[in-house]
């Protein structure tokens, strides 16, 4: 089990983590979704303005829906460009966790000095890989980007 002071700053580590990826994730929706989310329902809009009210109601769903595709397909880009990201943090969270089981042995757990190394190589572990998602923060919102801009082609 991990001490309190280990705990604490794991979790100071991964409120820095999320709160930097937060920054990013707003920034991905507020400045390339947006515009495209506002782009499709005004597209929707000219679909009810051109069936008036003698289009059909088949016309008008095609319409509706060919004027979603694009946010539907850009929001996909922004979820597996996430999901990504998520799964590489978790890897990497993994295999702190492995690296620090094998370095326990009964002998380890009765030493508190020990326990502390194996902590200290814990949360050193964590940090580094904190630090390397931090990293990723910009090329992924630079893919999302340019992923964005092909879809507006």
């Amino acid at each position: 089990m991990a001490s309190p002071d280990l705990q604490a700053k794991a979790n100071t580590l991964n409120a820095k983590l999320e709160g930097e990826a937060r920054i990013v994730i707003d920034d991905i929706e507020r400045n390339l979704l947006r515009p495209v989310a506002r782009n499709a329902y005004a597209c929707v809009v000219k679909c009810y303005d051109s069936a008036g009210k003698n289009g059909s109601a088949e016309t008008l769903d095609n319409c509706s829906r060919q004027c979603q595709n694009p946010y539907q397909m850009a929001n996909n880009v922004v979820q597996q460009e996430i999901g990504q990201f998520q799964n590489r943090l978790n890897r990497s969270m993994t295999q702190c966790n492995d690296d620090a089981s094998a370095m326990i042995t009964p002998d380890v757990q009765r030493d508190a000095r020990k326990m502390k190394k194996v902590e200290d190589a814990v949360l050193s572990c964590i940090s580094k890989t904190v630090d390397n998602q931090l990293k990723q923060l910009g090329p992924m919102k630079q893919r999302v980007a340019s992923q964005l801009k092909q879809l507006s082609k």
